[in-house]
């Protein structure tokens, strides 16, 4: 059971005790507190189960603060009750806004083969091995229902040797082609300029938290990071759905 919640140091509390019945209003200038010491304002502000802690978003960021903006901490906010973690759901709620808006068009799509169960964006980089392990598993994760759309995430950032290959790559009359000769073959592409979606993919990726790849995030805003092998993978977005429906 999680007990602990991070304040500076860590400070061990009995979260199961803590919860309020009905959350606390946000104090109304609680956000005009933080600016001293962030600099600006947080993006959002609500209030959490707990009494006199509120939830404070910068970006991605999640954090918590107390009513009078004293205390602030960071790490995950756990139920201990239920055993669910508030705070990757309410980072879920996010992704699940931002990925709703993504140009489908802009990906480079691995389309499910027969019925389509699940969708998942994977952010990747062409220089990642384990991105190249991962794309050996989309044919598997097709043939079961999945269908895999690429987003560009050159982890050395823009103007990097694999941002301009991944350019190559969303320039080439056939994306999918390109991708699997780059990923599979280890083939080099001849240079190409476009106009591309690669830096834009790379600005989402980091606003939605990606910090590695291979980066995957479902429509319904789960991210599932590093490699997993399609049966695992599956297993996994299975287990969302079921979640979603109960």
């Amino acid at each position: 059971m999680y007990k602990k919640l991070i304040l500076g140091a860590a400070i061990s509390i009995a979260l199961a005790s803590s919860w309020a019945v009905a959350e606390t209003a946000v104090p109304a200038d609680l956000g005009e507190k933080m600016k001293p010491m962030f600099g600006g304002a947080p993006d959002s502000l609500k209030a959490t189960p707990v009494a006199g802690v509120f939830e404070a978003k910068f970006g991605g960021e999640v954090i918590y603060v107390s009513g009078d903006a004293r205390y602030v901490f960071a790490g995950d906010l756990i139920d201990a009750q239920s055993k669910s973690n508030l705070t990757e759901l309410s980072r879920s709620g996010d992704r699940k806004e931002v990925v709703a808006k993504i140009d489908a068009a802009s990906a480079i799509e691995f389309k499910a083969k027969g019925d389509e169960k699940h969708i998942v964006y994977a952010f990747t980089d062409v220089d990642c091995p384990f991105c190249v392990k991962l794309h050996k598993e989309v044919p598997a994760l097709n043939e079961k229902g999945v269908t895999v759309r690429y987003l560009a995430y050159p982890r050395a950032g823009v103007g990097s040797p694999a941002y301009k290959k991944m350019v190559n790559i969303w320039c080439s009359d056939d994306k999918v082609a390109a991708l699997n000769q780059v990923k599979n073959e280890g083939k080099e592409l001849p240079a190409k300029e476009c106009t591309n979606p690669v830096k834009d993919q790379f600005e989402l990726g980091q606003k939605l938290g990606v910090n590695g790849t291979p980066a995957l995030i479902t429509v319904d805003g789960m991210m599932i990071p590093g490699f997993r092998p399609a049966d695992q993978l599956v297993q996994m977005l299975e287990s969302e759905s079921k979640n979603k429906a109960n």
